[in-house]
């Protein structure tokens, strides 16, 4: 078949031409014997729609051709890495700078001294409430007081560490809680 003989002899200058416009990022995606071969059943199914000047032209009809499934195959590509990347969960405090985590650090620190100079039921409603997540019927129910009592206590609680500790709305912690045992100390 003349089509056969035809892509035999331009092969090895189609293949060049194909290698040349694989990008390097791309090329670890994309085989250029899997274009070239592709390259070739396309041409052979759009036949009919080639208009023949010369040889030339049949070569830069394959090239166009394989130009196109390379520019396809790297939308793709791009993207997947788009459809990556937005789907990637934020960075977790495992990915802050050094200094930045060493201000947490630092702030955490304070924050557990500040925590330490309250008073023994200042302390517990705290952790309680803020740590441990508890409800104020709960640690009303573990204090053994009323949940009259919890609120104004929580309340006293915060306003103390706050002047001690200053700010704590925005404190931006690393993920721990308060009463573990930090072994960096």
């Amino acid at each position: 078949m003349a089509f056969d003989a035809l892509a035999m002899r331009l092969r090895g200058g189609l293949l060049a031409a194909i290698r040349v416009r694989i990008g390097a990022r791309l090329r670890e995606k994309l085989d250029p014997e899997d274009v070239l071969q592709e390259t070739l059943v396309r041409a052979y199914q759009s036949l009919a729609r080639f208009e023949s000047q010369s040889e030339d032209s049949f070569l830069s009809w394959l090239v166009a051709i394989a130009e196109n499934l390379i520019l396809d195959a790297a939308k793709r590509q791009r993207t997947r890495r788009e459809l990556e990347l937005e789907l990637e969960p934020e960075p977790a405090a495992d990915g802050v700078s050094p200094s930045r985590e060493a201000r947490r650090d630092e702030r955490f620190d304070r924050l557990k001294k500040s925590i330490a100079g309250l008073s023994p039921d200042y302390q517990k409603v705290l952790l309680l409430s803020r740590n441990d997540g508890l409800k104020i019927q709960e640690i009303a129910e573990r204090m053994g007081r009323s949940e009259s009592a919890v609120k104004n206590l929580l309340f006293r609680a915060m306003k103390e560490l706050k002047q001690s500790f200053g700010d704590t709305e925005s404190l931006h912690l690393p993920p721990r809680t308060l009463c573990e045992d930090d072994s960096r100390n």
